[in-house]
């Protein structure tokens, strides 16, 4: 997988074709609100296509063939669709708008949700923008007014906690481990240069990505991460550094080494 993440490139002057309303910032909603749904419905989406990709090395615009299959409402109920291609969910309907694929083309997908008529999600439109395997942009438009979502936004109890937030730094963290430990295997050594193993987190989903001290570092979203090797040949160790540098969490450090061991260090008073 790590192989065929590289061929992944980036899509320069992807765009959607609406017209531009005006962009509020990214502020987290009730998770028992309706626009959740069509949130939590479009990240599985996102998912389910990601998932495809590591399967056939393409994305789809059948969401059928990709697994997505959101849920009616509770009376069974579905929203309407607006024509073929669609799927309904409970209050809103997906599909797929757009698919580029390897070899023709760098692999991307756009995809959207709108809100049903006469229900509560009406006039509520999500999309998302896949213009490489590292970069997402996913916004949120509601009365002319278009707001990017984060991740972190419309999970389970601890939505918009530390949890929610750490939970970036330690998932990369561990995908930079099992980066190292695949390079080690190919190449008989583990490396500090992170673009070497094949290691680039998803930035953020307005399309920016975390700073570093400088080039040994790679920023994510809320993280930066980089990777310190010792020794030579089979008795080589290296250390990996996630390091928060934004938002209640910032100045969170974790690692994690060879072995697997991962710890995490919070900064005094974190979220309290």
């Amino acid at each position: 997988m790590r192989s065929a993440m590289r061929w992944l490139s980036v899509v320069g002057g992807l765009c959607f074709s609406w017209a531009s309303p005006a962009m509020a910032e990214g502020t987290p909603v009730d998770c028992g609100s309706v626009d959740c749904e069509g949130i939590r419905e479009m990240k599985a989406l996102f998912e389910a296509q990601m998932s495809f990709m590591g399967e056939t090395d393409r994305f789809s615009m059948d969401l059928a063939a990709v697994g997505f299959a959101p849920p009616a409402c509770a009376d069974g109920s579905r929203a309407p669709v607006p024509g073929p291609g669609w799927v309904a969910g409970c209050r809103f309907a997906y599909r797929v708008t757009a698919v580029t694929g390897y070899p023709e083309a760098p692999a991307s997908f756009t995809a959207m949700a709108q809100g049903a008529a006469g229900t509560a999600a009406a006039g509520v439109k999500l999309l998302i923008s896949k213009p490489s395997w590292d970069k997402v942009v996913f916004t949120l438009e509601r009365g002319g007014v278009r707001r990017f979502v984060g991740w972190d936004e419309c999970l389970p109890a601890a939505s918009f906690t530390c949890d929610a937030q750490l939970r970036e730094g330690t998932q990369n963290i561990r995908g930079l481990f099992t980066s190292e430990r695949a390079f080690m295997q190919e190449k008989d050594r583990y490396s500090s240069n992170l673009q070497e193993v094949g290691f680039l987190p998803m930035g953020c989903t307005d399309g920016t990505r975390a700073a570093g001290p400088d080039s040994s570092w790679v920023g994510g979203c809320r993280f930066i991460y980089s990777v310190e090797v010792a020794g030579t040949g089979p008795a080589m160790t290296f250390i990996a550094t996630a390091r928060a540098i934004s938002g209640p969490i910032a100045g969170t450090t974790m690692k994690i080494n060879e072995t697997g061991v991962l710890t995490i260090t919070p900064v005094p008073g974190m979220c309290q």
